[in-house]
């Protein structure tokens, strides 16, 4: 071992240093052993403190992250319940005169049972839809909104008359379904007309298309009603966008599916056009 004073080696039984005449304390050295021995767990303490401390603060970190993500989440499917009760709300109002309305009747009793006026002839306040529509008498809503840059009625029930002058035909539109887009919902590729069978139920037919009718024809001497379905996808082939008006016909007599049926639109000519014969009824 070595003397504490001067550093000199001396015995392990020495009391006094050969070199500076010190006296050499027994259990010194093994007391500066002792306290290295007792730092190293000291600096293993605080080592492993900081590493814990990292950890606890990259939790947190994820924590916050996660809470964050799920709060996007949820802002996302409210924003989505508030648009879709919106878009329902829209078409409810003229859903509910559509619905009360008997055919085969002339229009001052289809006035009094849907307590609703109807203007005479291509009177509408939107020139689009007397363009593009033939009708006799007209019912549509006080507010207007925009599909492909034309401004047309949120929704508008549109009726025709047979040579008795009776109403035969009679035309729902919720233009407010294409607000967004004219070219409807985005598909990831063209739905397949199977998909929808024969003697299925409306609702089950809407289920599985996953998209709303923007219009419905309710024809009295067909005994149907034609919903309308509008979306669109791109072609693998050219990378153009294919716009589809999707029909299905319900019978009246057991409101089950009897046909099924789609068109490609042209996007100059058919912009707002809901029917499978190139002009609204």
């Amino acid at each position: 071992m070595r003397c504490k004073e001067c550093g000199s080696e001396v015995a392990e039984n020495d009391v006094f240093c050969g070199s500076c005449g010190a006296e050499i304390i027994p259990g010194a050295a093994e007391e500066r052993k002792s306290d290295t021995v007792r730092e190293e767990p000291d600096k293993n303490k605080k080592k492993n403190s900081g590493k814990k401390k990292k950890e606890s603060s990259g939790r947190k970190k994820a924590a916050i992250a996660a809470r964050v993500f799920a709060a996007i989440v949820i802002a996302v499917i409210i924003t989505f319940i508030i648009v879709y009760a919106v878009m329902s709300a829209k078409a409810a109002e003229g859903r509910k005169i559509f619905d009360k309305m008997p055919l085969g009747r002339d229009v001052e009793k289809i006035s009094a049972d849907t307590g609703e006026q109807f203007i005479t002839g291509k009177n509408s306040l939107y020139g689009a839809l007397n363009y593009i529509a033939d009708y006799d008498y007209l019912c549509e809503s006080e507010k207007s909104t925009a599909v492909g840059g034309v401004m047309v009625p949120e929704w508008a029930v549109l009726l025709s008359e047979d040579g008795f002058g009776n109403i035969d035909k009679a035309t729902l539109y919720n233009f407010y379904i294409l607000k967004h887009n004219w070219m409807g919902e985005k598909s990831a590729e063209r739905i397949d007309i199977s998909s929808v069978e024969f003697g299925m139920k409306a609702k089950e037919a809407e289920r599985r298309l996953g998209l709303k009718p923007y219009a419905i024809v309710k024809d009295s001497a067909e005994n149907t009603e034609t919903y309308t379905y509008r979306y669109h996808y791109t072609d693998e082939d050219s990378g153009n966008n294919r716009v589809m008006n999707f029909y299905v016909v319900i019978s009246d007599v057991d409101g089950q599916v009897k046909n099924v049926y789609d068109e490609q639109l042209d996007y100059l000519n058919l912009i707002l056009n809901g029917t499978s014969n190139g002009k609204m009824p």
